[in-house]
């Protein structure tokens, strides 16, 4: 549950940290995750908030505060915000028989709505566009959501009494990982690195499956920064940031190597790239696509960079998070017949 013994606000957590429940491999676990968006300090009273429908005011988004998830408002309350970035995290989670060396799957099996809205945020000198948005140099523009779970949409409001724009919601976890052995990179919740953390990565949401490679005994897994839904590149500073409760299955892989981040889905492997640079961050994601396709099907790396420039494609996973990300999605389907051989 996301109580506040259970949860950490702005970094991530320690080597010695304590675990708030043990686990064995393969084992499934339901977790409770809090969206920061509406309780971070320049937005001001969550309840005014919330009931403006963000800021500026948009009354078409208004979302009364009765509506609001009481969890949030208590970690508001209850929970220090350590560290210097925005994220709310659950955890950790010991995984028994995880050890440095090993790689964690962390398989997303499920994912339920917590509440009816969710949030997305510019702030002014982040984003995409630094220093141009939002307009006016104002410091913050945030717009509101409301979240339809039924129909999996959310309703964007335009400020200019323009109708209304539904949004597919494609709920997914933007931060998942284990902790890092180096305590200065668990500082700041932000950037994601080796450990995973704060990938973003849309394709990581039902059915998807993120390994990283373990970096302390038990690899104490933790989990936050709910998406409801987000684009390539999340360009304006936040996806539609909802609390969410996911449920994970933890399995510890021993004779896997692994030296960054990877995703799978049912369809397709995911080569995840990680870099302050974004040139330097697509090499690394070319790099393990070319990785993928030697080790699962036996490609030389050569003919797989070829194969690469004709029908991979490669996106900017987002440009937000200090370290930048790009992803390549190598389609299974594509390489079928080498399976056989």
């Amino acid at each position: 549950m996301s109580t506040p013994q259970n949860t950490i606000w702005g970094e991530l957590f320690k080597p010695n940290s304590r675990p708030i429940a043990k686990v064995k491999s393969g084992d499934r676990l339901v977790m409770q995750t809090v969206s920061h968006e509406g309780i971070l300090p320049d937005q001001g009273d969550t309840a005014t908030f919330f009931d403006n429908g963000g800021i500026p005011q948009n009354s078409k988004s208004r979302i009364s505060p009765n509506q609001i998830l009481s969890d949030q408002l208590t970690v508001k309350a209850k929970v220090k915000k350590t560290g210097p970035g925005p994220h709310v995290i659950t955890g950790p989670i010991y995984v028994e028989g995880a050890e440095p060396g090993d790689v964690l799957e962390i398989k997303t099996i499920a994912i339920a709505y917590r509440s009816p809205y969710g949030v997305i945020s510019n702030r002014h000198s982040r984003g995409a566009l630094p220093g141009e948005y939002p307009l006016n140099n104002a410091p913050i523009y945030s717009k509101v959501i409301a979240i339809d779970a039924k129909r999996e949409v959310g309703v964007f409001q335009p400020q200019n009494n323009l109708p209304a724009i539904e949004i597919p919601l494609r709920p997914f976890m933007g931060l998942m990982g284990v902790v890092p052995a180096d305590v200065a990179e668990a500082a700041n919740s932000i950037p994601p690195g080796l450990y995973g953390g704060n990938v973003d990565i849309q394709l990581l949401g039902r059915g998807s499956s993120l390994y990283v490679p373990v970096q302390v005994p038990g690899a104490l897994f933790y989990a936050g920064d709910p998406h409801c839904a987000q684009g390539n590149g999340e360009v304006a500073l936040t996806a539609i940031e909802c609390s969410l409760t996911p449920t994970f299955e933890l399995v510890v892989h021993k004779n896997m190597k692994l030296t960054a981040p990877m995703g799978e889905t049912k369809d397709a492997w995911i080569a995840v790239g990680l870099d302050k640079d974004l040139d330097e961050a697509m090499k690394k994601s070319v790099r393990e696509y070319l990785q993928i396709a030697d080790e699962k099907y036996g490609m030389t790396k050569q003919d797989a960079l070829m194969l690469g420039s004709a029908a991979i494609d490669f996106d900017v996973s987002q440009v937000v998070d200090i370290v930048k990300g790009i992803h390549g999605t190598i389609p299974k389907q594509m390489f079928r017949s080498l399976e056989k051989t």
